[in-house]
């Protein structure tokens, strides 16, 4: 069975290596395409804590529809401040 090895950069890393099988088909190549993404979200997910779920962005409709009604942690903080610095002022 022969393979392509894909090198993929990453800024002040060591390249991930990455082997596929060949020959690679247009389905396999997009069902790859959603295992990596999976397996890197889980990842990241067990490094960083429950907040890297926003991370790694939906890939169904589902998903996406539930993750746009969630706030954004950085607008709910930029808001706090805001009250504070409003609430310091008067």
């Amino acid at each position: 069975m022969t393979s392509l090895q894909l090198n993929l950069s990453m800024p002040g890393a060591v390249p991930a290596v990455l082997t596929l099988p060949l020959p690679l088909t247009p389905q396999a190549l997009r069902e790859l395409d959603v295992a990596v993404s999976n397996s890197l979200g889980n990842l990241l997910r067990d490094l960083c804590g429950v907040a890297a779920d926003r991370a790694v962005p939906p890939t169904d409709a589902g998903a996406i529809e539930y993750a746009s009604w969630l706030p954004d942690p950085g607008a709910v903080e930029m808001a706090s401040w805001t009250a504070q610095l409003q609430s310091a002022r008067q």
